[in-house]
């Protein structure tokens, strides 16, 4: 897996950086407080949608952080830690997809005055993002 994430680091889209327990933390706190918050119905979908985005991009970031790696600032560097999900956690197609399709979702809401998500966008999002949060913290176990 980390083969991969070096080709990514050749290509300056990642680059080494020794992985911090205490960055992690921080990251995986910050993400389970976003999740909390996403998952409260009375707020709107769209308020819903980006804080279950934010969060699942913290785990990413945290999957990333865990092997010693960081997404380089450049343009496109949000999308690259959702793509390096299955080399970082070993995240399966269908998961790291749908959060790729989030990202793109995102940017269409914010940078392009999209539609509203979806309540079934919104559930979707959530449910991934609990999926992620598990395969991260089973992996920050992992290396404690």
């Amino acid at each position: 897996m980390i083969k991969e994430l070096d080709n990514l680091v050749a290509a300056r889209q990642l680059k080494h950086e020794p992985a911090s327990a205490t960055e992690v933390a921080t990251l995986l706190l910050r993400a389970a407080t976003l999740l909390t918050d996403a998952g409260n119905a009375a707020l709107a979908p769209a308020s819903r949608f980006n804080l279950a985005y934010d969060s699942a991009f913290a785990l990413a970031t945290a999957a990333l952080r865990l092997r010693g790696y960081r997404p380089d600032e450049a343009r496109g560097h949000r999308a690259i830690v959702f793509q390096s999900l299955p080399h970082s956690v070993g995240a399966p197609l269908p998961l790291w997809s749908a959060l790729a399709a989030a990202h793109d979702r995102r940017n269409a809401l914010a940078y392009h005055a999209a539609m509203s998500p979806s309540q079934a966008e919104v559930t979707d999002l959530l449910a991934q993002a609990r999926a992620l949060d598990k395969l991260v913290r089973k992996a920050a176990g992992a290396q404690s």
